[in-house]
């Protein structure tokens, strides 16, 4: 059996106005033309769907039982475009980011905030992990749009860049190399480590330099969030390299000092930005924040504080 939207809409419109004259003027149809697809639908079912007679026009049992389900076809239908309409006005929708912990803690609170305000009806996911992660959680298609690292990706991928990240050394503030404005990564040899693993673009972009300058630092543990690295810096349970925006507060306080690398003076700095899958569809909610990133990630409209994305006083 082989029903059409067609002769379903016209079917409806029979019964709802117990004419073939004035279903075919709702429709803006002639009247051969919905008499035409009720008598094809009629021929589908094996039944008739109507007593005809002079007087009136009436549904048969089988067009009683049809109508109840093309009736909630109708409102089903009708329910969609309303939908529809809400996802295109931006009253409704969902949109899921990924993103690091860093990225998520102290630059897109802010830019989160503003556009849950604007659009409230717009669900938003963040979800938190690291960047080569967060890549293939886009290639996957699992989330809709990704924060990263823009380094390591791969030609699916679509990249607009948003913003330069800056890695310093962080030490306890009565460290020996807390005194020193500079320091190189052939300094840090004789100390333990303690470095994002190895899941992390960030981590890999140090030990392709550490390769490439013949360094072999001591790597004594692993972690996977930089919070708990500057715990474990804090107690003097090693050095290690994270973004100076995730170290403001401790500077403050003084309990870490940052110091800078030189060797990341002669290397571009890492840059950051928004990533989604060459050739995916994206939401009306997807591409309206895409576009909220760049205008307040633009260089020049306004200087983001290192304390937690909030914007600069």
């Amino acid at each position: 059996m082989n029903l059409s939207y067609d002769q379903a809409v016209a079917f409806h419109a029979v019964a709802r106005h117990g004419s073939f004259s004035l279903a075919a003027k709702s429709l803006f149809r002639s009247q051969s033309a919905v008499s035409i697809q009720v008598a094809k639908l009629e021929g589908e079912i094996g039944q008739p769907l109507f007593h005809r007679t002079t007087r009136q026009l009436a549904l048969t049992e089988a067009g009683n039982v049809l109508l109840k389900y093309v009736s909630e076809m109708e409102g089903l239908m009708k329910e969609a475009v309303q939908e529809l309409e809400d996802l295109d006005r931006l009253e409704a929708g969902r949109l899921v980011l990924c993103t690091s912990d860093t990225t998520g803690c102290y630059r897109l609170p802010a830019i989160l905030k503003s556009f849950q305000d604007r659009y409230p009806g717009i669900d938003i996911v963040v979800k938190n992990a690291t960047s080569l992660r967060t890549i293939q959680a886009v290639v996957d298609g699992e989330v809709d749009l990704g924060v990263v690292t823009l380094a390591y990706l791969p030609r699916e991928i679509e990249a607009i860049p948003l913003f330069s990240r800056h890695d310093v050394l962080i030490t306890p503030p009565d460290h020996p190399l807390a005194k020193r404005r500079t320091v190189h990564l052939k300094d840090m040899e004789q100390y333990p480590l303690i470095l994002l693993d190895q899941h992390c673009a960030s981590r890999r972009l140090i030990d392709d330099l550490c390769e490439k300058s013949r360094v072999q630092l001591d790597v004594a543990m692993e972690l996977s969030s930089i919070e708990v690295i500057k715990h474990f810096v804090r107690i003097e349970a090693g050095l290690s390299i994270v973004p100076s925006i995730a170290i403001q507060e401790e500077l403050e306080n003084g309990t870490l000092a940052q110091v800078t690398i030189g060797d990341f003076r002669n290397r571009p700095r890492q840059k950051m930005g928004a990533i989604y899958l060459k050739g995916r569809y994206l939401s009306k909610a997807a591409r309206s924040f895409l576009e909220a990133l760049q205008k307040y990630f633009r260089p020049g409209r306004r200087k983001v504080a290192e304390d937690r994305g909030k914007p600069a006083a």
